[in-house]
């Protein structure tokens, strides 16, 4: 294989890949997407349904504890 049609064959094999990647992207953000959705519609996450005051009032779970000697 000459120089030339060595460079080729890498240039195809980099667009295969990039290609791949770009597919595994796109389906990473639908799904991402997807789940956001899913969330805005759940009145139980706080803050993804619209109501930030609600987001805001109340503790996250790793805040939801009781320490000793409280």
């Amino acid at each position: 294989m000459s120089e030339h049609e060595d460079l080729i064959a890498r240039g195809e094999q980099q667009a295969d890949s990039l290609e791949e990647r770009t597919d595994a992207l796109g389906e990473q953000i639908e799904d991402t997407r997807e789940d956001w959705e899913r969330k805005k519609a759940d009145p139980d996450v706080p803050g993804a349904a619209g109501n930030p005051r609600r987001a805001e009032r109340e503790p996250g779970p790793e805040q939801n504890y009781t320490q000793r000697g409280d």
